[in-house]
C-alpha cells in the first residue's frame, strides 16, 4: 500500500508538473493568441495600406497610359509637323533662291547689254582717234612740205593745238569709259 501511495504521490507530482506545464503552455498560448491577434491587426492594416496603395498605383497606372498614348500621338504629329516645316521651309528657300537669281539673272543681263553698247562707243572713239591721229600725221606731212611763205603757221598751230586738244580730251573720254568697263566687270565677277 505504502507503494501504492508512494505510486499516487509521484502521479499526484506528475500531475502537478503536468498542471503547471499546462499553464504555462497556456500563459504561452495566450501570449501567442495576442501576438497573433496584434500581427492580425497589423496585417490588416497593411493589407488596407496595400490595397489603398494598389488601387493609386492602378489609377496613376491608367493616367501614366493615357499620357503615354497622348505623348505617342504628340510625338507623332510633331514628327509630321517637323517634315511640313522642313518642307516648307525648303519650298520657301528655293522661292526665294529663285527669285533672287532672276533678278540677278536680269541685273547682269542688262550689265551686259550696258556693256555692248559702251564697247561699241569705246570702239567708235577708238576708230575717231586712228582718224583724227591719221589726219594729224597728214597735216604734219604738209607742214612739211609747205614753205613758210605759203601758209601762216599760227593759224595751222592753232589748228595743231586745237586738234591735240580735241585729242586729249577724246583721250580722257576713253580713260573714263576704260574705267567704267573695269568697274563692270568686277561688279559682274562679285556676282
Amino acid at each position: 500500500m505504502l507503494q501504492k501511495i508512494k505510486g499516487l504521490m509521484k502521479v499526484k507530482e506528475d500531475l502537478d508538473a503536468i498542471n503547471g506545464n499546462v499553464e504555462e503552455n497556456n500563459k504561452i498560448i495566450s501570449d501567442l493568441k495576442l501576438e497573433l491577434e496584434s500581427l492580425k491587426k497589423e496585417l490588416s492594416e497593411n493589407k488596407k495600406v496595400q490595397d489603398e496603395f494598389l488601387k493609386s498605383f492602378r489609377e496613376n497606372l491608367s493616367v501614366i497610359k493615357n499620357l503615354r498614348e497622348d505623348f505617342g500621338k504628340e510625338l507623332v504629329e510633331f514628327k509630321l509637323l517637323k517634315s511640313q516645316l522642313q518642307r516648307k521651309i525648303l519650298d520657301k528657300f528655293e522661292e526665294e533662291l529663285q527669285k533672287d537669281l532672276e533678278v540677278n539673272r536680269e541685273i547682269l543681263k542688262k550689265d551686259a547689254e550696258d556693256y555692248g553698247m559702251l564697247r561699241n562707243k569705246v570702239s567708235g572713239i577708238l576708230s575717231r582717234l586712228d582718224l583724227t591721229g591719221e589726219e594729224i600725221n597728214k597735216f604734219i606731212e604738209i607742214s612739211r612740205n609747205i614753205k613758210k611763205e605759203d601758209f601762216e603757221l599760227t593759224r595751222f598751230a592753232r589748228q595743231l593745238i586745237d586738234m591735240d586738244r580735241e585729242k586729249l580730251e577724246l583721250m580722257r573720254k576713253i580713260d573714263t569709259l576704260e574705267r567704267m568697263v573695269s568697274k563692270i566687270r568686277r561688279r559682274e565677277l562679285v556676282r
